[in-house]
C-alpha cells in the first residue's frame, strides 16, 4: 500500500532513499495488477471466482507466513480447505455453508486445536481471507450491477491508495499514527479520502448510477475502511516484525499488501448490499438503495 510498515532499522535505511525512488516498480506492477483484475471482473463468471478465489488464497498462505504457522501444517490445511469451500458453495448457490465453514474451521482451531499461538492466529486468517473471497464473489455474482459495484470498489480504493501516496510524498505534514505506521500522514489519509471518493463517484457516473447524498457519504466511510484496513494490516505485521506479507509483487510486497484496503472496503460493501437486499442482489443492495 502507500505506507508500508518498517522496523526501526528498516525505517533509517529507507529514510536515505528518494521518496520517489521505487515509483516506477510500484506503477509497471500497478498497472498489470489493474488490467488483470479488469479483465477477469468484465468476464465475470468462472474466471472471476478463480482469480479472486486465488487471491483468496494467497492472501491466508502470506497471513500463515506472517504468524509462523507452517505452510502445510494441519492449521494451514483446514485454512485451505474452509476458503475453497466457501466459494465453491456461495458458486453452486450454497451460500449458508459458504458463510458456515470458515466460522466452523476458525472455531475448530481457536477451541479444539489451539495449542499454540501460531494456531489461533491461523484461525483469524481463515475469517480473514474467507471474508474477502466470500464478499468480493457475492458482490459480483449479481446480475445487474455486480460488475459496476466492482469497478466502483476499485476505483474508490486504489484512487485513495494513489492520492493518498502521492498527497502524502508532496504535502507532507504531521503523522497520522507513527506508532503503527510511521510514514503515513493526515494530508495523505485526507488527500485519500477527497480524491478517492470523487474518482469512486465518476466511474458510478459513468455507469450511469445516480450520485446521491447517501452513496457520497458511504463512500466516503468505505475510503476511511480501507485505510484502515491498510493500517490493520501494517499493525500485524509490526506484531510479527515482518516489512511485507511476501515479496510477489514487484514495488509492493506481497497479495496481502496489496488487497488489505480492498478487502475491508469490499466485505463493508458486502453487508450493506445484504443489509438492504439479498444474497442473490448484493450489489443492487450496495449501489441502489
Amino acid at each position: 500500500m502507500f505506507d508500508a510498515s518498517a522496523t526501526p532499522a528498516e525505517e533509517k535505511n529507507n529514510n536515505k532513499k528518494s521518496p520517489w525512488s521505487d515509483l516506477t516498480v510500484r506503477v509497471m506492477s500497478g498497472v498489470v495488477l489493474a488490467v488483470l483484475a479488469f479483465a477477469v471482473t468484465w468476464w465475470g463468471g468462472i474466471a472471476f471466482a478463480l482469480f479472486f478465489g486465488v487471491v483468496a488464497i494467497l492472501v491466508f498462505w502470506e497471513w500463515v507466513r506472517i504468524v509462523g504457522e507452517r505452510a502445510l501444517g494441519t492449521p494451514a490445511i483446514i485454512g485451505y480447505g474452509c476458503l475453497l469451500g466457501s466459494m465453491i458453495s456461495l458458486w453452486f448457490g450454497a451460500w449458508q455453508a459458504g458463510l458456515v465453514l470458515p466460522v466452523l474451521g476458525a472455531a475448530f482451531l481457536s477451541l479444539v486445536r489451539c495449542s499454540y499461538p501460531a494456531a489461533r492466529w491461523t484461525a483469524l486468517g481463515i475469517l480473514y481471507a474467507s471474508s474477502f473471497g466470500f464478499a468480493i464473489l457475492a458482490l459480483r455474482l449479481d446480475s445487474d450491477f455486480g460488475f459496476a459495484a466492482i469497478l466502483v470498489l476499485f476505483a474508490l480504493v486504489w484512487g485513495t491508495d494513489v492520492a493518498a501516496y502521492f498527497t502524502g510524498k508532496i504535502v507532507k505534514g504531521p503523522k497520522l499514527w507513527t506508532r503503527v505506521s510511521p510514514k503515513k500522514t493526515w494530508s495523505g489519509s485526507i488527500g485519500g479520502l477527497v480524491l478517492g471518493t470523487g474518482f469512486a463517484l465518476l466511474v458510478a457516473f459513468l455507469l450511469k448510477i445516480e450520485p446521491t447524498l447517501k452513496l457520497v457519504v458511504m463512500l466516503g466511510g468505505l475510503s476511511v475502511l480501507s485505510q484502515l484496513g491498510d493500517l490493520a494490516e501494517s499493525q500485524i505485521k509490526r506484531i510479527f516484525k515482518v516489512k511485507d506479507s511476501s515479496s510477489l509483487i514487484p514495488g509492493h510486497g506481497g497479495v496481502m499488501d496489496r488487497v488489505d484496503g480492498l478487502l475491508f472496503a469490499v466485505v463493508a460493501a458486502c453487508m450493506i448490499g445484504l443489509a438492504s437486499g439479498s444474497i442473490h442482489s448484493v450489489a443492487t443492495g450496495f449501489l441502489i438503495w
